[in-house]
């Protein structure tokens, strides 16, 4: 390997190690925010500062927005499916379930991926290897949070279907943008 593929990975790492903090750390302050901020009003400020973001990386690299009304559509569904609906979900169910908690529950979208691209769309081939990635990254992520975000399992059930649904709704939206 020469040493510009080694450059290449170690950015790449670096990147993956920067988004998982990034992703990881979203939980924390939900919980933080969610404690002052109504939910619905916290996902709409996040929204609008992502959207904010996103157009002004667009604008800087040139790239312009679609005119057309079936992709304004597409984008509609996929942003109802992958952020508004699971967000605010989250930011209800951390209410009253812990961040660790939540994470926890989150994690189960490459699970319900799976299992909703084995059962419904089969649009992949179901192999013992996907299944094994899945269980073991669940595993890992058991292991990094910990077992006792488990102890209080039950005690918000209803925050806690809220989350394992927005999870659910990534999945949807995950199958639905491969398309």
């Amino acid at each position: 390997m020469d040493n510009r593929q080694d450059t290449n990975i170690a950015v790449e790492l670096a990147l993956l190690v920067a988004l998982a903090t990034l992703w990881g750390g979203s939980y924390t302050f939900i919980k933080l925010g969610v404690a002052t901020i109504p939910p619905i009003t916290l996902i709409a400020a996040r929204t609008t500062i992502a959207g904010l973001l996103l157009l002004a990386v667009m604008w800087a690299r040139g790239v312009q927005m679609p005119t057309d009304a079936a992709t304004w559509r597409r984008f509609a569904f996929q942003a109802v499916l992958n952020s508004v609906i699971p967000w605010t979900l989250i930011a209800w169910g951390e209410r009253h379930v812990d961040a660790a908690l939540a994470t926890i529950l989150n994690s189960a979208g490459p699970i319900f991926t799976f299992l909703l691209t084995a059962i419904v769309t089969r649009h992949e081939a179901t192999t013992p290897r996907k299944l094994f990635g899945v269980v073991a990254g669940m595993a890992g992520i058991l292991l990094i949070v910990g077992v006792d975000a488990f102890h209080d399992v039950g005690g918000g059930l209803v925050a806690e279907a809220a989350i394992v649904a927005a999870t659910i709704c990534y999945a949807c939206a995950a199958i639905f943008g491969r398309s």
